[in-house]
């Protein structure tokens, strides 16, 4: 078992972990450069390369949101999301969508129904990924 830095990193500061998100992506670097990220967060991160996959991590062990990765071999981010809203354990599960695909209104307007963010995918998705992230499992305000 691999354990990450910043997981050791907590385990001998006795922080606890902060909530599971879920990288679905089908390409590894991807999920790579988003796990390091969330990580250096204070995120756990769970992984799936694709979206049959990512449903089966759900169904066993829900996390707090899912960055969706929209274009993907096995099941496109389309046919996840219409899935995932369909699924009483998950139909209220947010998701932040990515995608370097040039979407029509139509695609925009799906998407915008069916997950609380979209980020396109570029050099500064990162830190627009990591700032949604934070703002979506922001515990609410006393």
């Amino acid at each position: 078992m691999t354990v990450s830095a910043n997981a050791a990193a907590r385990v001998v500061a006795k922080t606890p972990p902060g909530p599971a998100v879920l990288v679905v992506d089908d390409n590894p670097i991807i999920r790579q450069i988003h796990r390091r990220a969330l990580e250096a967060e204070g995120f756990v991160v769970q992984e799936a390369e694709g979206g049959a996959r990512a449903l089966q991590v759900i169904g066993r062990s829900r996390p707090a949101l899912v960055l969706l990765d929209l274009m993907m071999l096995d099941m496109d981010g389309f046919k996840f999301l219409d899935q995932l809203r369909r699924r009483s354990d998950a139909a209220d599960l947010p998701v932040v969508v990515l995608s370097a695909k040039p979407m029509n209104d139509l695609e925009r307007e799906y998407v915008a129904a069916r997950a609380q963010g979209l980020v396109r995918k570029s050099d500064k998705a990162v830190g627009e990924v990591i700032a949604l992230v934070k703002q979506l499992l922001a515990p609410p305000a006393a």
